[in-house]
């Protein structure tokens, strides 16, 4: 290939980069529009891409606009693809030219083929490798009609297909690694910035704890003399009175550091699936009290932890499931072994959320209910977090929401 073409070819890559660092850098993933803003800046990159093309045959145009294309699907959907592949056939009829008819014939079925992908994909790595393949057989495909098309004898057109289909998958792979990084390190960020919020909150929830109970200490002592020395019945009847009232502040202070705080009393094995079971029967009643159905799916699993608190964890998330579902709903419960993880996944039918909510879940004193203090779901991400776990969340406004609780998998506990 000519020094002309190689410059193209950076030249397309370059804007690529720029429309997904664009996204990044301006923080416009956290516009509630952020899936058409994939859309627009994908369908800019494919305009410009085909604006400055390697001609190698008359009449043929070679670029990298695939790569905007699956981007747009992948991460944007199927309203944000359908845009890019609209503006993509759009001007190329415009280009002129009979490679309209080899785009067509190749972006369709490839649209086809990713709209499958995305009703079976997880998100993750998984989008760099099939971002890869698809880069990939688009360009097997586009080399397969222009083969067919061409009418006229071209030398050494055959090793030019080859350099094509090795140059799209490896800037694919470029660009898809680039976005999986900047989205894992911004989830790391917001982890970070959560993490130190709660523990600004438990540094202050002990600090007052312990401001506390130095006076009441001092006060239950005294009580607990006066209680033994004095003969007055009435006396006595007062002090006793005085002696429960201070237990019961200090349970408080104690539950208001557990909120703060939360750290395992007892580590024991604990069997998921007896354990989970033993939850769904306790939730059912106020389940079915709103008239939805509760369905689960329990593998044999076992991991380490207090397994109090990992009630209190379970029961919250039914509870919101059951609370998030307006009427005649399901909330589904799966538990299952994956990548050394137990993983419980509770899913609901209810109202979802969207992006903006996400981000600000498990903040102290953030709930998405009129009535809610966000404190329960801030104390489950704590508990799971003082367990070496995590708690994902995945959900879309009228779909319903999926929370994915991993609990590490101990070697000792496998089975």
């Amino acid at each position: 290939m000519g020094g002309l073409m190689l410059d193209y070819i950076l030249l397309n890559f370059l804007f690529i980069l720029v429309g997904a660092l664009s996204y990044f850098a301006f923080g416009l993933y956290k516009n509630k529009h952020s899936k058409l803003i994939i859309g627009v800046l994908s369908g800019v990159s494919v305009v410009f891409c085909m604006s400055f093309p390697f001609t190698v045959f008359p009449g043929y145009i070679y670029d990298l606009r695939i790569i905007p294309f699956l981007v747009a699907l992948i991460y944007g959907g199927y309203g944000a693809g359908g845009l890019v592949a609209v503006t993509l056939l759009l001007y190329r009829f415009y280009l002129g030219g009979s490679g309209f008819i080899v785009t067509t014939l190749s972006y369709v079925p490839i649209f086809i083929l990713v709209l499958v992908f995305l009703k079976l994909r997880k998100e993750g790595k998984q989008n760099i490798l099939f971002g890869m393949l698809f880069s990939l057989l688009s360009a097997l495909i586009v080399s397969v009609w222009s083969t067919i098309q061409l009418q006229h004898d071209i030398d050494h057109h055959e090793i030019f297909f080859v350099y094509y289909c090795v140059i799209l998958t490896v800037c694919s792979w470029i660009t898809f690694f680039f976005i999986e990084t900047m989205r894992d390190n911004i989830h790391m960020r917001d982890e970070i910035y959560r993490s130190e919020k709660l523990s600004v909150l438990g540094e202050l929830a002990a600090t007052i704890a312990h401001e506390i109970r130095n006076p009441i200490t001092v006060s239950k002592g005294f009580l607990q003399l006066l209680k033994s020395r004095t003969q007055n019945e009435t006396d006595l009847k007062y002090s006793i009175l005085a002696l429960e009232e201070i237990d019961r502040a200090e349970a408080i202070i104690s539950e208001y550091l557990m909120y703060a705080k939360p750290q395992a009393e007892k580590v024991e094995k604990i069997d998921v699936k007896a354990h989970l079971s033993n939850v769904i029967s306790i939730t059912e009643p106020y389940v079915t009290s709103k008239g939805h159905i509760v369905d689960s799916q329990l593998e044999d699993l076992y991991v380490y932890g207090d397994s109090k608190k990992l009630t209190q964890v379970m029961i919250n998330l039914i509870k919101n499931a059951a609370e998030a579902i307006e009427k005649n709903g399901k909330i589904t419960i799966h538990a299952f072994a994956q990548n050394n993880y137990a993983v419980i996944e509770i899913m609901d039918t209810g109202i979802g959320m969207n992006e903006e909510q996400l981000q600000r879940l498990g903040n102290p004193f953030y709930s998405t209910k009129a009535k809610g203090t966000g404190l329960g779901l801030m104390v489950s991400y704590r508990i799971i977090e003082a367990l070496g776990g995590t708690i994902r969340v995945q959900s879309k406004q009228g779909m319903g929401t999926k929370f994915s609780v991993l609990i590490p998998l101990q070697d000792e506990a496998k089975q």
